[in-house]
């Protein structure tokens, strides 16, 4: 099969899940995916760890998406992030909206409020900065000029089932139209377990006038937990079935079952002609590399190793 496909990390918070990053970027930089995406917490909670993984990214010649989201951070402060990761040569973003705050925290009053003025925020720092590095963001080097003048593409969130605060009327397709409005290049999906439920959302999206490429984001549940969390973060449906086959299965076999369920995923998804599948690796390169073989889309000799 001759699939696009881009993975999706997080950064570490101790030494061990460092050692697990460390690995899964020399693995999937060896793939030469489209991009390799890295998550960044609300208001820069994560940052310097994430920006430790984009630059190894960097370093090694692959694409790093940042992610980035209105939650937690005034607008100056959002565009001068944007602006030092493009001074250090990252021309991807996924521009979210990101999670509402938690009861009692304030945001400050300039906080953007929606993913598609984070869009627009891109494309406005992007056309006035001038062509030099001014600011420095620790953990991220400088890249030179050529680089930094890349053009910025900007992915944005897709929901196949409806954002939980779309209603019947499916207000998500609105704002995803808003957003490629504001100059999207891509929409990414929220994970899901039914093919049919990705082929509806495009008919429907390009129904309302979405062009851009809609990439289904495939999940790998290698273990009951993971399956579960995944489901509740993206408010779906636990599929019963896949659960109760994780839950009695060992832990070599879960991740059998998990790399199975995500192969079959995509082979159904290859019906529906998608523009390139995305893989959330919850940092575990192994699994993403079976599937990627699973689907024949690498050598059957393909290992982890970089």
């Amino acid at each position: 099969m001759s699939l696009r496909y881009s993975f999706e990390l997080f950064p570490p918070r101790d030494e061990a899940a460092s050692r697990r990053v460390d690995a899964a970027v020399d693995a999937f930089i060896a793939l030469e995916p489209e991009f390799v995406s890295v998550t960044f917490g609300a208001g820069g909670s994560t940052s310097r760890h994430s920006l430790t993984v984009l630059q190894r990214l960097l370093d090694g010649g692959a694409n790093p998406m940042a992610h980035l989201t209105c939650t937690g951070l005034g607008v100056d402060e959002t565009a001068r992030l944007v602006r030092q990761f493009l001074d250090a040569g990252i021309t991807r973003f996924l521009a979210l909206r990101g999670d509402p705050p938690q009861a009692g925290v304030r945001l400050p009053t300039t906080s953007l409020q929606s993913a598609s003025e984070l869009v627009q925020l891109i494309q406005r720092v992007e056309s006035e900065r001038v062509p030099y590095a001014e600011l420095r963001l620790p953990g991220l080097r400088a890249s030179s000029l050529s680089e930094r003048r890349a053009a910025v593409d900007v992915a944005v969130a897709a929901f196949p089932n409806g954002h939980p605060g779309a209603g019947v009327h499916r207000s998500d397709i609105d704002a995803l139209l808003a957003k490629q409005a504001a100059g999207a290049t891509m929409a990414i999906t929220q994970l899901f377990f039914d093919p049919y439920d990705y082929a509806r959302f495009v008919e429907l999206a390009r129904g309302r006038g979405v062009t851009i490429p809609i990439v289904p984001g495939v999940a790998i549940p290698t273990s009951l937990r993971r399956l579960v969390r995944s489901a509740e973060l993206a408010g779906e449906g636990l599929p019963r079935v896949l659960a109760d086959r994780l839950e009695l299965a060992s832990a070599a076999d879960a991740v059998r079952i998990g790399v199975d369920a995500a192969v079959a995923l995509i082979g159904a998804l290859a019906e529906h002609d998608p523009p390139a599948v995305h893989l959330y690796t919850f940092n575990d390169h192994q699994p993403a590399i079976d599937v990627l073989r699973g689907v024949g889309a690498l050598p059957l000799t393909t290992t982890g190793a970089p």
